[in-house]
């Protein structure tokens, strides 16, 4: 089943900086969200605190992110680059 995902805004303007900046990047991350769509709770994902919001680290990319089982949606807040 694939999940629904919407974007907050600070995430939309964080990936529309990557695509800009670095195509590479941007691919990577694109690929790392189709694969949340499919499976929202990946073995690299973990709980960030108790406030519902989860944290996946794809290579040198972070991914925050909400779940709603209720809608199978996935909401992405941010998305960073680690350094």
């Amino acid at each position: 089943m694939s999940w629904t995902v919407v974007f907050r805004e600070t995430a939309l303007r964080n990936l529309a900086r990557m695509r800009s900046e670095d195509q590479d990047l941007f691919v990577r991350t694109r690929r790392a969200v189709v694969l949340l769509a499919d499976e929202p709770y990946p073995a690299g994902a973990v709980a960030w605190g108790f406030t519902g919001i989860r944290r996946l680290h794809a290579g040198d990319i972070r991914i925050l992110y909400e779940v709603d089982d209720a809608t199978a949606t996935i909401h992405v807040i941010n998305i960073g680059i680690l350094h």
